[in-house]
């Protein structure tokens, strides 16, 4: 399956970034085309393998590149005044050439949380090819406003694609690791996760759904032995629930 992905916001557009450096790496060849996307200048410029081209700076108007903070109605207002300047690095996707749109978001910030279900809604009006999404949770020292942010987020998003995976930082980082280090790593697990689900086929639209009808799915993997000592699980696994709902995956014995 070859991708076209679109990373919304930081830490969207950072996990994007690992994506790239990982396809080149492997050569898996996941994706087919990159495109970053953030109201934050800055936040673009820290980005290594998207092409420069390809980093669209939104609300220029507004916030003058200097981001929303966890403002995510203003980082959706803001998507949707300048949905045309992101649509013109789209259409320099060749389509024709991709499986699928996969939009990138962490749920709990601003541009990302209010852009990605905005970003998606337009992908699925405008194409035929089906439109996922993946959501970052995150975590609880992040604060309450982007714990609130994320049920937000999450509400909107899961109706705008066909599927959404979601993945919980908490789940992830170890007891007293910083959040920069531990953020690095869960990116380098997101996009090994990603992977399995593409080599098992676990991307595809769900046949029978109406449009507009999305699904959630809960994306987890346990940690490995060396850090609980305990059993060593290397595929990820999930659960879809309900229409707009998710729960955890039951932990493998």
């Amino acid at each position: 399956m070859k991708l076209a992905m679109i990373g919304f916001g930081q830490a969207g557009g950072k996990i994007l970034d690992k994506f790239l450096e990982y396809d080149r790496r492997t050569g898996s060849e996941i994706v087919r085309a990159a495109v970053a996307v953030n109201s934050a200048k800055a936040d673009l410029m820290g980005l290594e393998n998207i092409p420069e081209e390809n980093r669209v700076l939104i609300g220029q108007a507004r916030v003058k590149g200097h981001g929303v903070g966890a403002d995510n109605e203003l980082g959706a207002e803001i998507a949707e005044e300048d949905i045309d300047e992101v649509q013109g690095a789209i259409d320099s996707i060749p389509v024709h050439e991709v499986d699928a749109f996969l939009v990138i978001a962490g749920l709990g910030g601003g541009t990302g949380s209010g852009g990605a279900p905005v970003l998606s809604k337009h992908l699925k009006r405008i194409y035929t090819e089906p439109v996922y999404g993946l959501g970052v949770l995150p975590s609880q020292d992040e604060g309450g406003i982007y714990t609130l942010n994320a049920a937000r987020s999450f509400q909107t998003f899961v109706r705008e694609v066909d599927n959404l995976m979601v993945f919980d930082n908490d789940a992830w980082r170890q007891t007293g690791e910083s959040m920069e280090g531990g953020y690095d790593e869960i990116n380098d697990e997101i996009v090994k996760a990603l992977r399995w689900w593409r080599l098992h086929g676990r991307l595809r639209r769900r046949r029978g759904r109406n449009r507009g009808e999305g699904s959630a799915l809960a994306v987890h993997r346990r940690r490995r032995r060396e850090r609980h000592g305990r059993g060593q699980h290397d595929e990820p696994h999930h659960v879809a629930g309900p229409e707009g709902r998710t729960r955890a995956a039951d932990p493998p014995v």
